[in-house]
């Protein structure tokens, strides 16, 4: 009998370890929140919270949740298009982050600042944490191709902001 119980040891150990999030659960969880009507929306100087300077337009949008942030925007405007990162978090962590870059539309060798167009977008789903490292696990799904900005040398960069607005 108790070499039985030794293999369902085994399975329940290494099945308890090795769960992660599925890009299923996190699409609905970012769903949830992208249609929750109760969540209210605080708008930032993103220079004045980063104490960077730079000669875009750029604003930082906070989704909160009563006391909690539960997604947050980085939007810079430019004048060929915007660039943005969204990052969506459960229980102050980040669960997915997106990033857009989006052009004007082209029209008679004039730029049209009526319709913008997706160049690239990179969606990143926190599916798990190392904690013999520290650090995030990823899933990544790219679409376009960068033309704005470099890609990252670590994902976690992506969540940088999230050391800058701690105190919002």
């Amino acid at each position: 009998m108790r070499f039985n119980l030794i293999p369902l040891f085994l399975v329940v150990t290494v099945t308890a370890y090795s769960q992660k999030v599925t890009i299923e659960d996190i699409n609905k969880y970012v769903d949830h929140i992208d249609s929750c009507t109760n969540l209210k929306l605080i708008e930032y100087d993103w220079c004045k919270v980063t104490g960077s300077q730079i000669n875009q337009q750029v604003v930082l949008r906070v989704w909160k949740s009563e006391n909690q942030i539960v997604k947050i925007e980085e939007q810079f405007d430019a004048s060929y298009g915007n660039y943005s990162r969204v990052i969506y978090l459960k229980k102050d962590k980040p669960i997915k982050g997106l990033e857009i870059e989006e052009n004007f539309a082209i029209k008679n060798n004039q730029i049209d600042y009526s319709k913008l167009n997706v160049q690239f977008k990179m969606e990143v789903f926190v599916t798990g944490f190392n904690k013999i490292i520290g650090e995030f696990e990823f899933e990544v799904k790219e679409e376009g191709i960068r033309n704005l900005t470099e890609s990252y040398s670590d994902l976690n960069s992506l969540f940088s902001i999230l050391n800058e607005i701690s105190n919002l």
